[in-house]
This record gives C-alpha cells, sequence and structure tokens, in this order.
C-alpha cells in the first residue's frame, strides 16, 4: 500500500469513526432522537433513515477501500447535514441539533458546521488520493 492510499484510508476512516459514532448514539439514545427529529420537524421516515445511513456508510468508509460511490454518498450526507445545520444556526433554533444521540443535548453551533465542513474536506482528500 503506497503513501495516497494510506492517506485515502485514513481520511475516510475518520469520517467513517465519525458517522458510525453519530448513527450509534441516536441508536442508543433512540427516544431522545425521534423527540428532537420530531422538533426539527423531521419526517419520521427520515430520522429513521439517519441512523442506518451513518452507520452503514460509517462502516464502510472504516472496512472497504475507499471507492467513488460510497465516498459520494457519505459526502452527500454530509453536505445536506451541514446545510441543516447551518440553517438551524441561522433560524437560531434552540432544539438540540442530537447529532450524537443525547450526548450532545445542545442547539446546533457554528462549530458543528465547522466540524461537517473539515468531514467533507477530508472525503474530497479520500477521493483525491484514491
Amino acid at each position: 500500500m503506497d503513501s495516497k492510499e494510506i492517506t485515502a484510508r485514513v481520511c475516510a476512516a475518520v469520517v467513517g469513526a465519525t458517522l458510525a459514532l453519530a448513527g450509534a448514539g441516536k441508536v442508543t439514545s433512540w427516544n431522545q432522537w425521534r423527540a428532537n427529529a420530531r422538533q426539527q420537524h423531521l419526517w419520521t421516515a427520515v430520522a429513521v433513515a439517519v441512523p442506518v445511513l451513518e452507520l452503514f456508510l460509517g462502516a464502510a468508509l472504516l472496512v472497504l477501500k475507499p471507492a467513488a460511490t460510497i465516498l459520494g454518498l457519505a459526502t452527500l450526507l454530509l453536505v445536506v447535514f451541514t446545510s441543516f445545520l447551518a440553517l438551524q444556526v441561522t433560524t437560531k433554533s434552540q432544539v438540540p441539533c442530537a447529532c450524537f444521540g443525547a450526548h450532545v443535548n445542545r442547539p446546533p453551533s457554528w462549530r458543528d458546521v465547522a466540524r461537517n465542513l473539515g468531514l467533507i474536506a477530508l472525503m474530497f482528500a479520500a477521493a483525491a488520493f484514491s
């Protein structure tokens, strides 16, 4: 394995671990996640799908060699999440984002947006080096 492939795998793994932790946090605090999702006016299907997508994409990024399809789907998911967070911050929403389940029980902030932008940058790096 050369240094470019190692870089791609590390970048993908960091995002994969983050997504997996976020999905697991939602599953382990399911009632709180659903309550926050309702307060954020998310459709029930979206609230159910989000942790499943996070766990699936997180595992794929951790275990598999970075592939364009998985990198693209994870990036798309992060773009959607980041846009939603930015909207919540600009409208001064006080509903906890529950990004990592009940472990994060505070309103979204620009710090959350910046974190996600960093994760998106890692996805672009993984794509560039894979």
